[in-house]
């Protein structure tokens, strides 16, 4: 597997980083660009999750205040 292959994005100036002997920046360059990819999909996963949590935790707390929502509510 060649440069040019493994990191197509730097194809252009790959001559650049092969006379700057920056290969290994290259590499710890983009790994480090996923983990923060990465992490920053996490964080979006997780307050999608938490905030559709809330939104049913509110709905349960309603109809458990409401006394006629709680007996048209079928229990499962």
């Amino acid at each position: 597997m060649n440069f040019k292959e493994k990191y197509p994005d730097f194809a252009p100036i790959e001559a650049h980083i092969r006379r700057a002997r920056a290969e290994r920046s290259v590499a710890i360059a983009v790994a480090l660009s996923e983990v923060v990819m990465g992490v920053s999909r996490f964080l979006k996963r997780f307050a999608l999750a938490a905030g559709s949590g809330l939104s049913v935790e509110r709905d349960r707390r309603a109809i458990e205040a409401d006394a006629f929502l709680k007996r048209s509510v079928p229990r499962y």
